[in-house]
């Protein structure tokens, strides 16, 4: 009796462990959408369920009625940016991740164990302090207000990711598998190609996914290298509806709201594969 009783203490204190990290999470976020879909006289009333939904401010981003010239300019210019550099990005880095990754976890080379631990070792430093070389060098390179530039510095945000994230992956397919392909006489190149990228599918779309995602919610590499207003990116475009006397919440909000949904689509588009990649490759077998 006292065990069921405890068991069941136990399950309540988990069920509103979660609720209360669950409401946590959603309420920003459920906020942000009220106010991209409420009249804007009804921002400032502080009602939690809208009385009326309104599309004004979305259309007003995209530049569509009469008071978008109020907020500035519109966020299509900065979408389309955002997300040319981070495909680019993504592929590149899952490219070398994936290149990198088997060789970690494959090849006999020196220094390997030690590759391997500096690949993370980028994110021992906070952003910030690395971004005054990286200006400095870049600036002599002439890659300031430059979608090159951004590229490259975005790169060595997710490269490291990618590479560990790979190698762990990478790590959990049995080499006999890839044995058996050399008996029967593929080389290397074909048994990475038929053997280990089909096995790998789960963790490279995941870590192909995570990198985009690392790219496209930059704030620090954009901000800093990017100044020309028809190179900037979506997250510092929402910056620019923040006026020093003036917020247009609803403005503000209907771009957050937007510059979210590629992610989010795309994540729940790969949902499983991200699940599966994750898990496989956190775990070294």
């Amino acid at each position: 009796m006292k065990r069921s009783t405890s068991l069941l203490i136990k399950k309540i204190a988990i069920y509103i462990s979660a609720i209360i990290v669950f409401v946590w999470t959603a309420l920003p976020l459920y906020w942000m959408i009220a106010t991209a879909f409420r009249p804007e006289r009804e921002i400032y009333e502080g009602l939690v369920i809208p009385k009326q939904l309104s599309l004004n401010s979305i259309l007003a981003i995209f530049g569509f009625g009469e008071e978008y010239i109020t907020v500035g300019s519109t966020i299509t210019p900065y979408m389309i940016n955002s997300t040319y550099i981070s495909i680019i990005v993504m592929v590149v880095s899952t490219i070398l991740g994936v290149l990198g990754g088997y060789a970690l976890a494959r090849m006999r080379f020196p220094g390997k164990d030690i590759l391997s631990s500096l690949s993370l070792f980028a994110y021992v430093f906070p952003t910030v302090v690395i971004m005054v070389p990286i200006f400095y060098l870049f600036s002599m390179w002439k890659l300031v207000n430059s979608p090159t530039g951004l590229i490259l510095a975005l790169l060595s945000h997710t490269l490291p990711y990618t590479l560990w994230m790979l190698r762990g992956f990478f790590q959990t397919i049995p080499v006999d598998i890839e044995e058996a392909a050399f008996i029967d006489g593929c080389n290397r190149i074909k048994t990475i190609i038929r053997i280990v990228f089909p096995l790998s599918t789960p963790g490279i779309v995941a870590t192909a996914t995570y990198a985009f995602i690392l790219s496209w919610n930059n704030v620090l590499f954009p901000l800093i290298l990017i100044s020309r207003t028809d190179l900037q990116v979506v997250s510092i475009g929402i910056l620019n509806y923040m006026k020093a006397d003036f917020v247009p919440w609803d403005r503000l909000m209907a771009a957050s709201f937007v510059a979210t949904l590629p992610p989010t689509l795309l994540f729940f588009a790969i949902q499983r594969y991200i699940v599966a990649g994750l898990t496989a490759g956190a775990v070294k077998r």
